[in-house]
């Protein structure tokens, strides 16, 4: 063997034994260590940055009370949802990304899920991460998140109404179209493109009127020939049009109920407690899920796949997800918690009627064409 062979040969055994012995990367030994070492990485990491799209107060001092814990320091930006999640597709390719968790919500996640630019899985990884709804856990805006997203709180939708003037909700789809003929107009839901309670309520329309929720489930694009009939539907808003009144947002519609213009309105629970704890919605007010059906789920939180603070975004979430932690986001911007062993003060609906009543989202695919549909179809007749 020549001097040369045998020097090549000795450097490619030296790359074989190093090759052999490496750890795996950092960003998978997290996944893998025990959790205490995951504390001594982000100790060392020393900061992190967070975006969220709102409930800034409530991320903001939950920021300082994780630095006066742990010592390390999160920078919250507030930002448009969309251009957030945006950001963090556009920024995948890179090797390093800006964003070291987010709060992920709507149906621009699927991006996020089509780009793999989510670090994970999560779920179970982190501490008490078993101890959150395990639907969302699971599913989210009607996608499969395979455990790369940890929910942080659920919202759901239902109807507020004045039990003073309505003493006797309607439960059924038959009920509630019996309730509309006896009380027109008195109903309020917004416009879908401009808020998710209206979303809520058309899902709702569509399932009640045709059936078959369990059609659409996981599918990941729509399928034409499942929304073949939902003409239907439309001509059903057409014909009852002067039984309703469309709002403009979310909180206009509570408004409309406050002002006493309606006596019911499709709501979700945290806008509710939120006008609640404001006085801008009267104390007797109540919320609930009908027997029909409404959609809830919650947002979650992320961590980018190229997030250059790993190890202390993974320790935020777990701190966010806390029991302690977790009631004061509910007592602060009202969204219901996400555990399920544990109570927020602001329970405008019973647990079990959540899990009741409740429905899944359809799949954002789905979702995304309702919408549009309603607005063609119906608000442009």
């Amino acid at each position: 063997m020549t001097t040369r062979r045998v020097f090549l040969s000795a450097i490619m055994g030296l790359a074989g034994l190093l090759g052999a012995y490496q750890p795996a990367s950092a960003a998978d030994d997290l996944l893998k260590m025990p959790w205490d070492k995951v504390v001594e990485a982000a100790k060392a990491e020393g900061q992190a940055t967070f975006y969220a799209w709102w409930g800034e107060e409530f991320w903001r001092t939950a920021a300082k009370d994780f630095e006066a814990k742990y010592g390390i320091k999160v920078d919250v930006v507030t930002g448009d949802r969309t251009a957030t999640i945006g950001k963090v597709v556009s920024e995948a390719p890179s090797a390093e990304g800006s964003i070291d968790a987010l709060l992920i919500g709507g149906v621009e996640l699927k991006s996020l899920l089509d780009a793999k630019a989510l670090y994970g899985p999560l779920v179970g990884v982190i501490p008490g991460s078993d101890k959150l709804d395990p639907a969302l856990s699971k599913e989210q805006e009607g996608y499969a998140t395979n455990g790369y997203l940890v929910p942080v709180y659920r919202n759901q939708t239902g109807f507020v109404y004045d039990p003073e003037k309505v003493p006797a909700p309607p439960q059924t789809w038959a009920e509630f179209t019996a309730w509309l003929d006896a009380n027109p107009a008195q109903f309020a839901f917004n416009d879908p493109s401009k808020g998710g309670s209206g979303q809520a309520f058309v899902q709702a329309a569509i399932v009640n009127i045709l059936g078959d929720q369990d059609k659409y489930a996981s599918d990941t694009e729509m399928k034409e020939e499942k929304v073949a009939d939902w003409g239907k539907v439309w001509e059903w808003f057409n014909a009852n049009e002067d039984k309703f009144t469309i709002t403009a947002s979310n909180n206009d519609s509570i408004d409309r109920v406050n002002q006493g213009e309606v006596l019911m309105a499709a709501a979700w629970d945290d806008d509710t407690a939120v006008s609640l704890s404001k006085g801008t919605l009267f104390k007797r007010a109540k919320l609930y899920v009908p027997a029909l059906g409404m959609p809830g789920g919650g947002d979650s939180l992320g961590i980018p796949a190229n997030a250059k603070h790993k190890a202390a975004a993974m320790l935020f979430i777990a701190y966010l997800i806390e029991p302690e932690v977790q009631k004061k986001l509910n007592a602060t911007i009202g969204s219901y918690l996400a555990r399920v062993d544990v109570s927020g003060e602001n329970a405008l609906i019973p647990e079990d009627q959540r899990q009741k009543n409740g429905r899944p989202w359809l799949p954002g695919a789905y979702k995304g064409y309702f919408i549009q549909q309603f607005v063609s179809e119906v608000l442009q007749k």
